[in-house]
This record gives structure tokens, C-alpha cells and sequence, in this order.
């Protein structure tokens, strides 16, 4: 475990660089960054402490709470759509993809079954319901990726296979729709790799068939016996609409 977080220190420090690697972009997310991840590591790591002290309800709490807010997800999840909001492109990207994937193991690991169904169903439903009102393209993509985090989350919880044929695929999805739109500028907002790039991007980000956004929901469908499955499928369909 002290081995899990030593790894996530190392990775924070990394990632803190490729936030702000010339000083030019605004503080403000590198600060919010490294403030929630740092919390999250010290909760983490106290968590650790009373586990190997005999206090295992205490330390499995702790433990859990902190690895919620560091990967961001349900109810602790209010500091992602204001730190992607004023980050670049790459770091944002790499902020609702790489970053979520050792916390969420790690949460597979240590947190109840029961908890897993309840923070699936928030995630799917603040996600769907969050981005509705917003007209950033950044916090609209924040909260879409609550709701694919719902569904990497159901994959993670039967098969460790399913997880990461999700995420990659949600991978490609982004990288796709954030480089269409970080090529796109006032003087060539409709040129034909920016908008092939983000189009495709987003129609596998919506889980539109024959892409294969759709083929790993399908995926995660089969895979599913839980009722949490409808939440799922209710958080897709209603972000459609953004």
C-alpha cells in the first residue's frame, strides 16, 4: 500500500510539470491541483498508518476517502470541472484519463461492494445532469467523463479487461476531440483535421454506433448483472444532450 502511494506522489510531481511547463498558463489549477492531491495523499497515507496499527475500520475509511478525492469522483469530485476549465489541452486530457486509473484500481481494491454501486449511480447521474447548463467545452467534457467513469467503474468491479478496454477506448475518444480542439483558432475554426478530429472524437465519446464508444458500452452491458446498469445507461442518454 505504502508502495501504491509512493507511486501517485511520484506520478503528482510529474504531472504538476506538464501542467505548467513554461510558466505562461494561469496558476490557479496547479495550485487547486496540487492542494486536492496532496490532501487526498495525506488522508491516504494516515489511512495506511492505522491499517497497520490494528485500526481497520478507522484506516479502510480514510484510506477510501482520500483515494475518492484524488481521483476525483463522487461527492468528492467539485474540484475537477474548475481545474480542467483553466488548464491546457494535454493536461486536461491527461487529467480525465491517465490519471484516473491507479486511484480506481486502488478503490476496486479497498472499497465495499456497496459503496462501488453507490458512487457508480452519483457519478452517472451529477455527470449527465452537470453538464447540462454549462457552455465551456472543458467542464462539459469534465462531467461527460463523470459519467464514463461510471461505466469504467462498473467494468473494473467484474473484469480487470473490460476496465481497460474501456478506458482505452474513452482514451482515443478524448485525445481525439481535445487535439481537433486544441488545433482549432479564430482564423481556422472549420479546417478539415480539426473538425474530422473532433468529430470523430465526439461521436465516440456520445457511444454512438458503429464507433467504438458504442461497441464498449455494449461490452460493459454484457458483462454487467447489477441493476446500477440502468443509472448507467439513464447518465448516457441524458448526456446526449450536451
Amino acid at each position: 500500500l505504502v508502495g501504491v502511494w509512493l507511486g501517485m506522489e511520484l506520478n503528482l510531481y510529474g504531472f504538476l510539470v506538464i501542467m505548467n511547463p513554461d510558466g505562461h498558463y494561469i496558476p490557479e489549477p496547479c495550485v487547486k491541483y496540487f492542494v486536492v492531491q496532496s490532501t487526498g495523499s495525506i488522508l491516504m497515507l494516515g489511512g495506511f498508518v492505522l491499517l497497520m496499527q490494528q485500526f481497520v475500520a478507522g484506516g479502510l475509511m480514510m484510506s477510501v476517502v482520500g483515494t475518492v478525492l484524488k481521483s476525483g469522483i463522487s461527492p468528492l469530485h467539485s474540484w475537477v470541472p474548475s481545474t480542467i476549465k483553466n488548464s491546457s489541452w494535454l493536461a486536461s486530457g491527461l487529467m480525465l484519463t491517465w490519471q484516473k486509473v491507479a486511484p480506481l484500481i486502488l478503490l476496486s481494491m479497498i472499497m465495499p461492494l456497496g459503496g462501488m454501486w453507490m458512487v457508480i449511480g452519483l457519478m452517472a447521474m451529477i455527470g449527465a445532469v452537470g453538464g447540462l447548463n454549462q457552455n465551456s467545452v472543458r467542464i462539459m467534457s469534465a462531467y461527460s467523463s463523470f459519467v464514463h467513469t461510471s461505466w469504467m467503474f462498473l467494468g473494473l468491479t467484474w473484469s480487470t479487461v473490460v476496465f481497460m478496454s474501456y478506458f482505452l477506448v474513452y482514451s482515443m475518444s478524448v485525445g481525439l476531440f481535445f487535439y481537433g480542439c486544441s488545433l482549432m483558432n479564430k482564423l481556422s475554426m472549420m479546417s478539415q483535421l480539426s473538425g474530422a478530429a473532433s468529430g470523430m472524437g465526439l461521436m465516440m465519446l456520445m457511444g454512438m454506433p458503429p464507433f467504438l464508444g458504442f461497441l464498449a458500452k455494449v461490452l460493459v452491458f454484457l458483462m454487467s448483472s447489477s441493476a446500477i446498469i440502468v443509472l448507467c445507461i439513464m447518465g448516457s442518454v441524458i448526456s446526449l444532450k450536451y
